[in-house]
């Protein structure tokens, strides 16, 4: 019965990635190349590539159902790759007839996930405590206590529904200094996310309501939509399904019926395509096109890591803004916006495809990690956002700025799947 089971869910999930890759095509013909034109999306449909990239996704489909069998963790990151990565990088490679390089630096990256599943490595074990929970508590206070000092106790209502946030994010970036950056970016990214979740396991609601809390008012302060949407990934996949198989194919659902509604949604409620420009253009379709944009620009001229400060030292910058800033400037003819780049792009823009394959097999050895810690899959909000943010961020801003460091410690201590910690 059980084998049954899981073999129902894995199927489930591959037919609703089916219709999640046939809605997305959809979005990107009638949505993306009608009203972003000026982003360089366009149509230009290679039958051969439209037919290369079906039976790649096919032959992703399938090995899905081998790396199911072998680890439930690593699975879930699998789909959550194809998701964020794969799906919208064949539709860019064959609907707008793109180089090839960086859609197979994604299949590399899922085949070589693919191979991790079946390994495990030995990693020390750290047992909690029931001071964990206020050890962990205060560490959320003493980091928020400098951004409270800065900026306040700042609402702006408005903020909660989408709007003002760009004005709210010019607030924000005036008054921030690098420590509160920092604090503020190891805070929505790893130490209260980890801690909600931690608080809910143990049942310690009074802490659990004070990080999400946290979470919101990070938010409103920022105009940062990131962490509105972090808040409530955590509860989706903390409340819904019992293992990561379930979670996945619940999330699975749960996204093409958010995909189905959000036309409707858009219409009828915010009047426009707000929502489908936030979700569909900005988190999935527009880090896949600029993965193009920096193997052509850096196609024969890699950086060799130059614009990071330690690097510049013995490597000339040749450029007078941060890299972002001048594919924008050249790719998307504007001037005031960051096109950051992800580990794919990263990869080829300091060391070319030599690059591309070492981003790659840091990634899978962060999984890989995360595999043999034997984790609760409660945290698996942790990881979908995680996969999320290497689709713009340089891995060195992962680990330091986004504070996967931090990720890695709690791995070892608080994150184990393990019941719930009891007072002395």
């Amino acid at each position: 019965m059980k084998h049954f089971v899981v073999t129902r869910n894995v199927l489930t999930v591959c037919l609703l990635m089916i219709v999640y890759y046939f809605i997305m095509e959809y979005y990107y013909l009638e949505f993306i190349c009608r009203d972003f034109l000026r982003f360089g999306f366009h149509v230009d449909i290679n039958q051969l590539k439209y037919f290369e990239t079906k039976v790649i996704f096919i032959f992703v489909l399938c090995f899905s159902l081998y790396v199911s069998r072998k680890s439930e963790f690593i699975y879930a990151i699998f789909i959550f790759f194809v998701i964020f990565f794969l799906v919208p990088g064949l539709i860019t490679y064959s609907i707008s007839n793109q180089i090839s390089g960086p859609l197979y630096a994604v299949v590399f990256l899922l085949f070589a996930l693919g191979i991790i599943s079946v390994i495990k490595i030995k990693i020390p074990v750290y047992r909690s405590t029931p001071l964990s929970h206020g050890v962990l508590m205060a560490l959320m206070v003493l980091l928020l206590l400098p951004i409270l000092f800065t900026f306040g106790v700042y609402f702006n209502p408005s903020n909660l529904f989408l709007e003002d946030v760009y004005s709210t994010r010019d607030i924000f970036d005036e008054k921030a200094s690098t420590a509160t950056n920092y604090f503020y970016n190891w805070l929505i990214k790893a130490i209260v996310p980890v801690g909600l979740i931690f608080f809910l396991l143990n049942k310690r609601y009074w802490y659990a309501a004070f990080s999400f809390v946290i979470l919101l008012y990070l938010y409103v302060i920022s105009g940062n939509k990131l962490v509105y949407i972090t808040s409530f990934v955590m509860l989706f996949f903390f409340f819904l399904g019992s293992s990561y198989l379930e979670k996945v194919k619940k999330m699975s659902f749960a996204l093409v019926l958010g995909l189905i509604v959000m036309t409707p949604i858009d219409y009828y409620i915010f009047g426009g395509n707000s929502l489908k420009g936030i979700f569909v253009m900005r988190m999935l379709f527009l880090p896949s096109y600029l993965n193009y944009y920096y193997f052509d620009f850096f196609k024969d001229r890699p950086l060799y890591f130059a614009e990071s400060h330690f690097f510049n030292m013995f490597n000339y910058y040749p450029f007078d803004k941060p890299v972002g800033y001048v594919i924008a400037r050249n790719y998307l003819k504007v001037s005031d916006m960051n096109a950051n780049n992800g580990v794919i792009g990263d990869g080829y823009m300091n060391l070319g495809y030599p690059g591309v394959v070492l981003s790659i097999l840091v990634v899978v050895f962060v999984f890989l990690f995360f595999n043999s810690a034997n984790l609760n899959s409660r945290y698996l909000g942790i990881f979908f956002v995680i996969i999320f943010l290497f689709l713009s961020l340089p891995l060195l801003s992962m680990f330091l700025t986004s504070g996967l460091w931090i990720i890695f410690l709690l791995s070892l201590t608080i994150m184990r799947n393990r019941l719930p910690i009891k007072d002395l």
